[in-house]
């Protein structure tokens, strides 16, 4: 008897970080604390996402529950290798924790902090003007 295990796609976000944090250690979810993020936090839940991933210039890829500390690293003044090097990482763990060809992704990211990652993704959206 042959079995076929259907795949079912998630729906995955991927946020972009700020620069207003809180300035002492916390969860992810609670250390960006400007008005933007928390908008593009409420988009990603309306639309749907199963997974919610945020896009630290420190840290690479974070989820929501992972505590941080307070950091003021900035992607968007990073020479084009360093943007390589870090989406290289941000890709790697993206692979242990989705399907990067089947799974779409909601991207809430400026160009800097996602340039080197969607060509890695099959199924995306950038739906938002983010500077």
């Amino acid at each position: 008897m042959l079995y076929i295990l259907a795949m079912t796609s998630k729906k995955i976000a991927l946020i972009a970080c700020v620069k207003e944090k809180k300035s002492v250690p916390c969860a992810v979810a609670e250390m960006y604390v400007s008005s933007d993020f928390k908008s593009w936090m409420d988009y990603a839940e309306s639309w749907g996402a199963s997974q919610i991933y945020i896009l630290s210039g420190k840290y690479g890829l974070l989820e929501l529950e992972e505590k941080i500390a307070p950091y003021d690293v900035n992607l968007n003044i990073a020479s084009s290798q360093e943007r390589k090097r870090w989406a290289h990482g941000v890709i790697e763990k993206l692979q242990d924790r989705t399907f990067l060809r089947e799974d779409y992704f909601l991207v809430l990211a400026n160009s800097n902090y996602s340039e080197y990652i969607i060509p890695h993704l099959k199924h995306y959206s950038m739906p938002l003007n983010i500077d």
